[in-house]
């Protein structure tokens, strides 16, 4: 009897104190106002801490249905902090389609440097709510839904995958507040974020919409390579290099630019 009623009680302890941790660990959950104060500060530190980096990114466009991209694009971008990126497009293959879209979203990009705050994943911007929690790549994350606070293209309808541990926001997917342009309808992107070289920075994105006249596109991004560097561009005024194929042949053109880039 009391060798029963010692093993009764040694069971008895240990669901209480795997209730009791059970209980704590949901009670240490943090509030939504908890996580969006963290993940504001992590990108602070992040931007206090960011250091100059080239990064190649890789660009597909094709057609909803079809396997093969018709267009790839590498493009070079100097980035030096706070604000300022600079670029160098070149046409790889396909139609020319792919490197005016490119640049087309580059070009917006540098627009956006000017007013980073106004669409920033912040308070100031959204309304959060706490969905829940999910994996991603093997990190635990938060997922917040997102809801402008404006009717604006730059602002995004949908969730962040916030990390647990850093507080950075490691993918963002949903569509446009407002669309960013008659001839695009249906828009809907994904952005992939993580840490390369110590960097934050976008892995992969993938947007597709309908373009009219044209159908169901697809342009997705990968980052490629990156590297830090300590060279200062500030003063300079960059130069874009887009090359054209045609029929095997090669022809570069050259033309000043002064595009910068929203930091991360």
């Amino acid at each position: 009897m009391p060798l029963l009623f010692t093993t009764r009680a040694l069971l008895l302890a240990a669901l209480c104190t795997a209730l009791s941790a059970t209980l704590w660990g949901q009670s240490r959950t943090p509030s939504v106002d908890d996580i969006v104060g963290k993940m504001e500060q992590a990108n602070v530190e992040a931007r206090d801490h960011s250091v100059p980096y080239t990064v190649s990114r890789e660009y597909q466009l094709s057609g909803e249905k079809t396997q093969k991209a018709s267009s790839q694009v590498m493009a070079k971008i100097n980035f030096v902090p706070p604000s300022q990126k600079d670029y160098t497009v070149r046409k790889l293959e396909g139609s020319d389609r792919g490197t005016d879209i490119v640049r087309r979203v580059l070009e917006h990009e540098s627009q956006m440097a000017t007013h980073a705050e106004l669409h920033e994943i912040t308070a100031r911007n959204y309304q959060f709510a706490l969905l829940g929690r999910e994996v991603i790549d093997g990190h635990d994350c938060y997922v917040l839904q997102l809801t402008p606070r404006r009717n604006e293209p730059d602002l995004v309808n949908g969730k962040a995958w916030v990390d647990t541990t850093s507080f950075q926001i490691r993918r963002i997917d949903g569509v446009p507040a407002k669309s960013p342009s008659w001839w695009i309808h249906n828009l809907h992107v994904t952005i992939n974020y993580g840490a390369v070289q110590g960097v934050w920075t976008q892995l992969a994105t993938k947007a597709v919409a309908d373009v009219r006249l044209m159908g169901t596109h697809v342009l997705t991004s990968r980052e490629v390579d990156l590297q830090t560097t300590t060279v200062d561009a500030r003063n300079r005024l960059p130069k874009r290099m887009v090359e054209h194929r045609s029929h095997g042949h090669a022809r570069r053109q050259a033309m000043t630019d002064s595009a910068v880039w929203v930091p991360r």
